[in-house]
């Protein structure tokens, strides 16, 4: 078997050293436009490479995993579609909500091709969990998701905040979020209603609105009068703070103030930022996943909470681990079902609550932290968690 990995940055390194691991037997290719990252990885992990600036015109594998921006991701889809290949193409990219038509349109043309996206951290991972732990309660009242990625110790920087991504941008862009109140979609503001949340181990972090995918309405607990759902991003106390005074201030604004480079006041604070933002040479980081379920079953208070704790590895930051190792797991599901699986999906149709188990075994195997804690009035044992399994040994992929 021959897998593609498109995009040498941070997320698509960990990709390729993952599915090696993985997979021994498989030949893997990494994707990229620059040489240099691709020889690095080559040189760290033995994966064929390609340098190509149009990877949609490439031999592509059976299985692809795009790492890269959605952009690029939507070319693939499009250009393997149109030659109605056969396989699977897994995404971390979020999808533009505009570009949806075209991909449910491409993918009529290619029956054999199957789609999975996007699948990662947040979204993926988190909306995974969040079914696994919907299926313990009967009537929801809350459900809250926080995720994010820290470097540890706090940095010294006001922002408390080092880039996790290797790239020059920074996620401080003000825009709308969605949260679900009493059963109904509703808007707010990102970086808003900041809350504390004490972490084992690391100290007490906040976490405000920040983003939560509309489609978590189609599922009926939460389309109910009384559900309510947030999404939120984990930080160094202090974080939301800074960002609103620099917003205040114009820093973060999004309107060009040079007129010969076009370039904007974020822009600018960017590129004066990059070496204090920057992760340097023997950071730490974590990545944390925090949900919480509150809810009713047979009439009685029932609550459900998750934790998940990744850490760097040598050779893979916690958040490469986070993004990636779930689309590992989804790739193994439908390559060891044998099923013929077309068409688009979402991670958690994929990974059911009934097979949720078996990937939170293999998250433990592979070093990260679970704990997992319910209380409430009902005792009954929650048929299908599985939960005092988790010290068994999973299935090797």
């Amino acid at each position: 078997m021959q897998a593609d990995v498109i995009g040498a940055g941070t997320m698509g390194r960990g990709m390729a050293a993952l599915l090696r691991d993985a997979f021994p037997r498989w030949t893997v290719r990494l994707i990229d436009r620059d040489m240099s990252a691709l020889t690095a990885a080559r040189d760290a992990w033995g994966c064929e490479i390609l340098c190509t600036d149009q990877p949609q015109h490439a031999g592509l594998a059976p299985v692809v995993i795009c790492a890269a921006t959605w952009p690029v991701t939507l070319g693939v889809i499009e250009s393997l579609a149109g030659r109605g290949a056969r396989g699977l193409l897994v995404s971390i990219s979020r999808p533009a909500n505009k570009d949806m038509p075209r991909v449910q349109q491409a993918l009529i043309q290619a029956p054999t091709l199957a789609v999975v996206l996007p699948c990662g951290l947040e979204p993926g991972l988190t909306e995974i969990l969040a079914c696994y732990l919907l299926e313990s309660t009967q009537e929801v009242q809350s459900l809250r998701m926080c995720c994010g990625g820290i470097v540890v110790p706090r940095p010294a920087n006001p922002l408390g905040y080092k880039r996790l991504f290797g790239t020059s941008h920074l996620p401080l862009a003000k825009r709308d979020a969605y949260c679900i109140r009493d059963g109904a979609l509703c808007v707010v503001p990102r970086f808003s209603d900041v809350q504390q949340l004490a972490w084992p181990d690391i100290g007490v972090l906040e976490h405000w609105h920040d983003g939560m995918q509309p489609r978590l309405l189609e599922y009926p607990k939460l389309s109910r009068p009384g559900a309510n759902v947030d999404q939120r991003t984990l930080r160094w106390t202090g974080h939301a703070e800074v960002v609103a005074l620099l917003h205040h201030l114009g820093v973060l604004a999004e309107d060009a103030v040079d007129r010969d480079t076009g370039l904007t006041s974020k822009q600018l604070f960017e590129r004066a930022a990059q070496r204090t933002l920057g992760l340097a040479e023997g950071e730490q980081t974590v990545t944390l996943l925090a949900i919480d379920l509150a809810g009713l079953r047979h009439g009685r208070r029932h609550m459900h909470s998750l934790r998940l704790n990744f850490t760097d590895r040598p050779d893979i930051r916690s958040m490469a681990l986070a993004t990636c190792l779930p689309v590992i797991f989804l790739i193994n599901c439908l390559i060891s079902a044998g099923n013929a699986v077309s068409g688009l999906h979402y991670p958690e149709n994929i990974i059911t609550p009934r097979t949720t188990p078996g990937l939170l075994r293999w998250l433990a195997h592979q070093g990260v932290e679970i704990t997992m804690d319910r209380s409430g009035d009902d005792a009954e044992r929650i048929a299908g968690l599985g939960w005092s399994k988790l010290d068994s040994v999973p299935p090797r992929l």
